[in-house]
């Protein structure tokens, strides 16, 4: 059987957030352990856009779709890692990942190493707008990033996010690579089932190809 590879976020009370989006509170309402029928935990404070999560056009584009008119077969297929070295993916690393039309490919960085309860790092890894460019003139899938934003910290004009999904490309943010090695894997990141989301959290997981050797570390 193939390897399962989680690459999602631990959803918890100090995880990170965008700045300015609510604080995740993470508690029980009634627990097993104190006398009750029952456990229930409730989480509060969601953002549509928590941890690891994928960005529908409709989170930037006034008339673009939201994540219920897209194909679920969007999130499934095969994906290529690629691990870039610095503090940005540039155009080059989009092309030399050797994915066409319809790819999807995740870029592992730094990121990977920092904690999700880190508070936010406005100097975290981004990916260029020259890289973006370049994504959608291949007419990728999806382009998935380890960490919450794909933007450089503090570019308010946000041209990564414009591009992307200008050209239909869908954005996954949040992933946790930091187990990952570069390579071809089997992947999965279906999105919850929300109505007109622009964007929802993701459990987002690898295949490694055990016959292969695709993925192998």
């Amino acid at each position: 059987m193939d390897a399962i590879i989680d690459i999602s976020r631990v959803i918890a009370s100090d995880s990170v957030v965008y700045p300015g989006d609510p604080p995740l509170r993470h508690h029980d309402i009634c627990a097993v352990s104190q006398g009750d029928p029952f456990s229930l935990t409730a989480l509060s404070g969601w953002s549509s856009h928590l941890l690891t999560h994928v960005d529908a056009p409709s989170h930037f584009l006034a008339d673009g779709a939201s994540l219920d008119a897209v194909p679920l077969a969007r999130f499934l297929g095969r994906c290529v890692v690629v691990e870039v070295a610095g503090d940005r993916v540039e155009a080059r690393d989009v092309l030399g990942a050797g994915v066409g039309r319809d790819g999807t490919v995740l870029f592992k960085t730094r990121n990977s190493a920092i904690p999700t309860n880190a508070p936010f790092r406005e100097d975290h890894a981004h990916i260029s707008p020259e890289a973006a460019q370049a994504a959608a003139e291949l007419g990728l899938n999806m382009v998935g990033f380890d960490y919450i934003d794909v933007e450089r910290g503090g570019d308010s004009d946000y041209p990564v996010h414009n591009t992307l999904l200008r050209a239909g490309v869908l954005i996954l943010e949040g992933l946790d690579l930091s187990s990952v090695a570069a390579g071809e894997y089997g992947f999965c990141a279906l999105p919850l089932r929300i109505e007109r989301a622009n964007g929802a959290p993701v459990r987002a997981v690898l295949f490694a190809d055990s016959l292969t050797g695709h993925g192998a570390g």
